[in-house]
């Protein structure tokens, strides 16, 4: 009796390798319309397709010659084949043209991939074993959730990647890459920031400066914020000055937890985590990019006015979200959204402050306090983004140039 032929997929999170299982009797067809949609998803030269075929039956030789001609060099993307050797002939037919790496197990196949932490090679794995502690188990979500907040960094960065391939007439991704990086180490801006500004800024007109004017002017200097007195901290770092601004908000609002996300045009309505602390992992993962317009950073965003939620556990709005469910799961109770209103009065940005004790409040100095450092993020942001950040953008386009 024939298996019907399926194929299971496992990842973790948005991590760019795929472990795909395939399981029955395979012909053409199924060999398509089982195989392909995961090939099809493999759109980045750094993402991995590990395909298992040790429970697989393929039988006869046309489910053979269309496996092997998705598995050929510069079909698809990077694919590692898990088989046995005389499976993996069978897989690939009788042609002589070098195929994908083959492995006996899946785990042999993900210790090939260096750039892989251990931790998300049990998870893919689901070899956690019984005597994986607590502390483990800690360790292994931290290092997971870790990795979203760079993977959903990808899309953006690939779109500024194609924008300076096909602008400057690179010869490569990696070039259009290269000056991404360089520029951003130059000015001390993040990758994805820069990338997001490249993407929804006006092109540059041929032959021509493409931000010119930034430099010698005193609207230009950086803005003298309270947030910096006295510190030795430079008002061009980005993640000085968003430490800067949680610890701030921590210290005024007596809080358990602050969290600050930040909107990008080339990103929607999507909000990011760019500064946090006191938050857990499972949490920090459900909030790295938040577009549920219940979400109070959203909510907060979109009304441009502080909302206060006295108690996550009986609140049917933003305790019925999930990222609300999550805070609770995680011993919040009480939130407070405090929106960053650039001169007019448009949200750029957003401090959430929880505490752990139903019905919360701050007093009227703590209120103060805290909107007046959203007012200075307010100030800053603009400013960074206005010069900083174009700085950079300047910085690529002369160099590409």
């Amino acid at each position: 009796m024939t298996r019907t032929p399926e194929a299971t997929a496992r990842w973790v999170e948005t991590v760019p390798v795929r472990l795909v299982r395939l399981s029955g009797d395979f012909d053409a067809v199924s060999v398509e319309a089982l195989v392909e949609p995961f090939l099809e998803r493999l759109h980045h030269a750094e993402e991995r397709l590990v395909l298992d075929l040790t429970a697989a039956r393929l039988m006869g030789a046309a489910a053979a010659r269309a496996l092997a001609a998705h598995l050929r060099p510069g079909a698809r993307r990077t694919v590692l084949l898990v088989a046995a050797p005389t499976a993996a002939r069978v897989a690939l037919g009788t042609s002589t043209e070098p195929g994908p790496q083959v492995y006996t197990t899946v785990e042999a196949a993900l210790a090939a991939l260096p750039e892989l932490p251990a931790a998300v090679v049990r998870a893919l794995t689901g070899t956690y074993g019984p005597e994986l502690s607590r502390e483990g188990l800690a360790d292994l979500q931290q290092q997971v959730f870790g990795l979203t907040s760079k993977s959903r960094s990808r899309e953006v960065i690939g779109m500024a990647q194609g924008i300076v391939l096909e602008r400057y007439g690179l010869r490569s991704p990696s070039a259009a890459f290269d000056l991404l990086r360089v520029a951003s180490q130059h000015h001390n801006v993040p990758v994805r920031i820069l990338s997001a500004e490249l993407v929804t800024a006006a092109p540059p007109a041929p032959g021509r400066a493409w931000f010119p004017g930034l430099t010698g002017r005193d609207e230009n200097a950086a803005p003298h914020l309270a947030l910096l007195a006295g510190k030795d901290l430079d008002a061009g770092d980005f993640k000085q000055v968003l430490r800067a601004v949680v610890a701030r908000a921590t210290t005024s609002a007596d809080a358990d937890a602050v969290e600050v996300h930040l909107p990008y045009a080339a990103l929607g309505k999507a909000l990011i985590l760019e500064g946090h602390t006191g938050l857990e992992a499972a949490y920090r993962n459900e909030v790295a990019e938040v577009k549920d317009p219940l979400s109070l950073p959203v909510l907060v965003h979109s009304k441009a006015q502080t909302v206060h939620v006295p108690d996550l556990a009986t609140d049917l709005n933003v305790g019925t979200s999930p990222a609300g469910r999550a805070a609770l799961a995680a011993g919040s109770r009480a939130l407070l959204g405090v929106p960053a209103l650039d001169e007019s009065r448009t949200g750029v940005g957003v401090i959430t402050v929880h505490h752990r004790r139903p019905g919360q409040r701050l007093t009227e100095a703590q209120g103060t306090a805290l909107e007046a450092l959203a007012g200075e993020l307010a100030v800053w942001l603009s400013w960074y983004r206005r010069v900083v950040v174009l700085n950079a953008l300047e910085h690529l386009h002369t160099r590409a140039s």
